[in-house]
């Protein structure tokens, strides 16, 4: 069946190209521009790039209430984004197999906007406190050159935002299944040298499961200026409120068999649900002349979270159920980069801190019971790193750098009494990740390699607890990563194509521990080894008909231990992606299709459960109409068109067996903005 739904695929793309080729059309056609990438701290054609780095501009992508951060990361190779469909958690994300063992939020992967991270000290990230649909463009980068961007960067993740051009007001209206709604208030201002945008939404779903409800409300204000010495200031302020969105909790492969849109039982006793609220602020300075470039930037926030898990925590030694999180967070960088003729040579230093004031109730059937845990938590990050960028001539591209870390965790325990001990600790963590690549090629070609080695530390949630007795784990060591790379890209004016294969061994791998009731504990695994491929391409076919593909292979495992041999739980071998897009009418209407297949995956680190592989459609038809200085927009898109049944994500080493996310049936969206432009 997966064969015949992949040839189909394939039989229609090679019939729309040969029914377009026949129309004859004296406009030029072809890709929109050259893809230029920002992964390496400075702007360089894709073509160029050392790196394995790859860039979509998010309109690319198919409509959506970008409510997910898989809309936006859909089809990028190496990307294994899973949307949970449960809103209490991030969407599960992996590059290479790094973040697969996140039970939450993300690990592994390096995240920015507009080079403000996202990411904490400690190495973990989350994707809901932002708005999503103010970025115009993504930018992932995998492998050894990736290890520069310090702790957690198995992978980096870029999101772009940019100036207005024009000044406008903006409603957006769209509604779903699930009672799926969302609304959004946009206003732009553009100046001679500066400009700004302010918006604010609201996303709401009673979920396609029981007990599944969100709401989210968020603001966004962003200020750019450019002065007459060419220095680039941009401002930022963030806030997200979650007021009370509810955890269905995983099923076992029995109940999601029998209904995928029931909850265990535990979810109705014990009401898991979680509250958020995000305040975040940045900002930047940038300035590029003849002899180089600088750039300072600074950020600060706060983070409120009160989750109730799905058991009591009322044992005498036990953490609690109801979690109180209180964080504060900030830091800033400053980059320097010095051009002597073909040279370029950079020298940068980043700073952050976290404080975590962590407290933990008993869930009396939903209601928060007595006190049974009270903490401060504590990092800090000084990071401090160097460049080297030669192009000696117009076929050889030469890239290296070095970053050194130090990284201070400390845990100060204020709920000390009867036989709960004193658990205050420290660690302290000095990590040292490098790499260097190459690029030669002729015209529209270039091959590319590079190798490097990084590391990941724990996060601070990571060592919140322990399988056995209360407190920090505090015997959590870093993970190191050795990379190497090869691969092949292709540029001209109608396709641009990459290959890519890659090998690494990482020690002392972090993998979970158990799962239980949203409580989760980690340990250092063996040894493990991955080997993959990369392929993907974007094409126009005709003035048209356009595509793109993205197509992954990775062999994940254990090559130490009891599990040795054993695929590496959460993560696909295959993950395969296909879109076609025809502008039937140019300006006026677009249908595009695409196809989603994932190869199963492990549940667990012993490998007896596995989510079964999955092939999913999804098409979609947008219309744009200017009215003078009206413009409406309206998109319709139906999400898995075949009604496939499917696992959305998986529960990494779930003690119950309650491994399984499910994802929804078919699902109707639609929306309509109105563009007010002078």
């Amino acid at each position: 069946m997966r064969t015949f739904h992949l040839s189909w695929l394939f039989a229609a793309l090679s019939a729309a190209v040969q029914a377009e080729n026949t129309q004859e059309n004296s406009e030029p056609w072809g890709l929109q521009e050259t893809v230029i990438v920002t992964a390496n701290r400075s702007a360089e054609p894709w073509l160029n790039s050392a790196a394995t780095v790859d860039a979509l501009r998010v309109e690319q992508q198919l409509p959506g209430f970008r409510f997910d951060s898989a809309e936006l990361l859909a089809g990028l190779p190496g990307v294994q984004a899973d949307s949970r469909s449960n809103f209490a958690q991030d969407t599960r994300i992996s590059l290479r197999g790094f973040g697969a063992r996140s039970a939450f939020g993300v690990r592994g992967i390096n995240m920015r906007v507009d080079d403000i991270p996202l990411t904490m000290p400690d190495g973990q990230s989350q994707t809901s406190s932002i708005a999503l649909d103010t970025f115009d463009r993504v930018e992932v980068m995998r492998g050894p050159l990736a290890t520069l961007y310090g702790n957690a960067a198995g992978g980096t993740i870029l999101f772009h935002t940019s100036a207005p051009e024009t000044s406008s007001v903006a409603l957006l209206g769209a509604a779903g299944d699930a009672r799926q709604r969302r609304y959004r208030l946009r206003g732009e201002w553009a100046g001679e040298r500066a400009s700004a945008r302010v918006q604010v939404s609201q996303f709401s779903t009673d979920g396609f499961r029981e007990h599944s409800s969100a709401e989210r409300n968020q603001f966004t204000g962003q200020w750019f200026y450019r002065s007459q010495s060419g220095i680039e200031v941009v401002a930022r302020v963030d806030i997200s409120q979650d007021p009370d969105t509810e955890d269905p909790q995983g099923l076992t492969y029995e109940q999601w068999q029998e209904d995928p849109t029931q909850v265990h039982p535990v979810a109705l006793i014990f009401d898991p649900r979680k509250t958020i609220q995000h305040r975040q602020a940045s900002l930047s300075l940038k300035q590029r002349a003849e002899w180089g470039s600088w750039q300072w930037a600074g950020w600060a926030g706060e983070r409120e979270i009160k989750q109730f898990l799905s058991f009591p925590g009322d044992g005498e030694n036990d953490n609690g159920a109801v979690i109180d999180l209180m964080r504060d967070f900030a830091g800033s960088n400053l980059r320097f980069a010095r051009q002597f003729g073909s040279l370029e040579w950079s020298l940068g230093a980043e700073f952050g801190q976290m404080r975590d004031r962590r407290k933990g109730f008993v869930n009396d059937r939903g209601e928060q019971g007595e006190l049974k845990r009270s903490e401060l938590g504590e990092v800090q990050n000084r990071d401090f790193y160097t460049g080297l960028t030669w192009t000696p001539n117009e076929h050889w591209r030469i890239q290296a750098g070095a970053r050194y870390n130090h990284i201070d965790f400390k845990v100060s325990d204020y709920y000390v009494q009867g036989s709960n001990p004193d658990d205050s600790g420290a660690l302290d963590y000095q990590e040292p990740s490098y790499g260097a690549g190459l690029s030669y090629g002729e015209g529209d070609w270039r091959l590319f390699a590079s190798a490097g080695e990084g590391f990941e530390t724990p996060t601070l949630t990571e060592m919140a607890y322990r399988n056995e007795g209360t407190g920090l784990n505090l015997d959590l060591r870093s993970a190191r990563n050795r990379q190497v790379e090869l691969g092949w890209r292709y540029s001209e004016a109608t396709l641009e194509a990459s290959l890519v294969g890659f090998a690494m061994r990482s020690r002392d791998e972090l993998v979970v521990d158990s799962s239980e009731g949203g409580r989760t504990t980690y340990r250092n695994g063996a040894d493990t080894e991955r080997l993959g491929l990369e392929a993907q391409g974007q094409w126009a076919l005709s003035e048209k008909l356009s595509g793109r593909l993205g197509a992954t292979w990775l062999d994940a495992q254990y090559t130490a231990g009891p599990d040795d041999g054993n695929n590496l739980p959460g993560v696909a071998e295959q993950n395969l992606y296909a879109q076609l897009d025809w502008r039937v009418i140019p300006q006026w209407l677009t249908l595009s299709a695409t196809a989603r297949y994932r190869s199963k995956v492990a549940t667990g680190d012993d490998n007896t459960e596995w989510a079964p592989d999955s092939l999913v459609w999804d098409i979609a038809a947008q219309s744009e109409k200017q009215f003078t200085q009206i413009k409406a927009s309206a998109w319709v898109k139906v999400d898995n068109l075949l009604d496939e049944e499917y696992v959305g994500a998986v529960i990494v080493n779930q003690s119950r067996g309650r491994t399984l996310e499910p994802a929804p049936p078919r699902q109707l969206n639609i929306g309509m903005e109105l563009t007010r432009t002078w």
